[in-house]
């Protein structure tokens, strides 16, 4: 449901913004890039937690996660549905299409495992949490870390003077 919400919101109308307006939305691109920054580390401390049996670390640290990536995805949405499109135009175009599209398909994918996952642990259906989080946790953490990767790839060609 969520990429199809942000590719109908490519195709409204755009915003009549002033430059000092889309000067200012340009900054939810770093914000996201440090969300998902910030959301890898959580995950990352996550899983020393559990490891070290810590489970109500282990539970403030996925919240926390689920937290970010929800932060995340509004500031996304927001970005999105002000400001145009832009197109890589460094010499890596294959790699960060390909990094762009798998972190694109994979955060459509994540969302629904992300709240099965931690439905499952907060509810403490150990069994059948353990089980999706093995495959859920590598992936949540993939489209965290490439989210980070995109934003650095592209941010050197954003305008924040184009009109919309």
């Amino acid at each position: 449901m969520i990429p199809v919400v942000v590719t109908i919101l490519g195709y409204l109308p755009g915003l009549d913004l002033s430059a000092e307006t889309k000067s200012q939305l340009f900054l939810l691109p770093k914000l996201n890039a440090f969300i998902n920054g910030t959301a890898f580390c959580v995950l990352i401390a996550a899983w020393l937690a559990i490891r070290a049996k810590n489970i109500a670390l282990h539970k403030k640290l996925t919240t926390t996660a689920v937290i970010l990536s929800f932060c995340f995805l509004l500031s996304y949405i927001a970005f999105h549905f002000t400001m145009p499109s832009t197109s890589y135009g460094g010499e890596y175009a294959y790699l960060y299409y390909f990094i762009l599209i798998t972190h694109i398909l994979l955060s459509a994918a994540i969302v629904p495992l992300v709240l099965f996952t931690y439905a499952r642990g907060w509810m403490m259906d150990v069994e059948k949490h353990k089980k999706l989080a093995h495959f859920t946790w590598p992936l949540w953490l993939y489209v965290t870390a490439t989210g980070v990767i995109v934003y650095l790839m592209i941010s050197p060609f954003y305008d924040a003077t184009s009109s919309i």
